[in-house]
């Protein structure tokens, strides 16, 4: 279901750009931890006040959660996040090789129509950028609700060389690398099944 808009989030993302970075700046990144589709921010900021000696680096092209996730991390004066209201393939075309240590891809827009496949986060041209700027022993980490994009993905996965280091249909314990997120914690309650994969080069 899509985030109504809320027009607040458009000034509040021009007002707060101390957490925003240019172009250059995003090219000089090194040694993070990438959440691409931060939604309205419940993972990273739990992953970032977890690891406070992380640097994460959040991305989200839908305004209003861009907004409600920013003023949650303005809130808390995190100092290890950085977050961008902008499309991922961009952001991702600007990062250097090998400089991503994990990237995390939390219930992605499913794109359930045929010809809309090249648009889901783990078709074959997103997974080849993924695999030029994580880090040699850095890992892609998948989760959904929806089946038919989780095994469209391992296919994916599969195609593109990734190596599965844990895949499940169930997932229902969380680990030391992972926190639930709002859209998480709804599928449950509606008795939706999460399904996880870890992924390394």
């Amino acid at each position: 279901m899509r985030t109504k808009f809320k027009a607040w989030t458009v000034p509040y993302l021009e007002e707060h750009q101390e957490y925003s970075l240019t172009d250059e700046e995003i090219s000089s990144l090194d040694d993070l931890y990438l959440e691409i589709g931060s939604g309205k921010g419940d993972f990273i900021i739990q992953m970032a006040e977890k690891y406070p000696h992380r640097l994460y680096l959040g991305v989200e092209k839908n305004v209003t959660c861009a907004g409600i996730t920013l003023k949650k991390i303005v809130e808390k004066e995190l100092n290890n996040v950085k977050f961008l209201f902008r499309d991922g393939a961009e952001v991702i075309r600007l990062l250097k090789d090998h400089s991503v240590n994990k990237i995390y891809l939390n219930f992605s827009d499913p794109w359930p129509k045929k010809r809309h496949s090249k648009r889901r986060l783990t078709s074959i041209s997103f997974l080849q950028e993924y695999k030029r700027i994580l880090k040699k022993d850095g890992q892609l980490i998948f989760k959904t609700d929806d089946l038919d994009l989780f095994n469209f993905s391992l296919e994916m996965f599969s195609e593109a060389g990734f190596k599965k280091i844990n895949v499940t249909y169930d997932y229902d314990v969380l680990d030391e690398d992972d926190a639930v997120t709002e859209y998480q914690t709804k599928a449950i309650t509606k008795g939706k099944s999460i399904k996880r994969a870890v992924l390394g080069l």
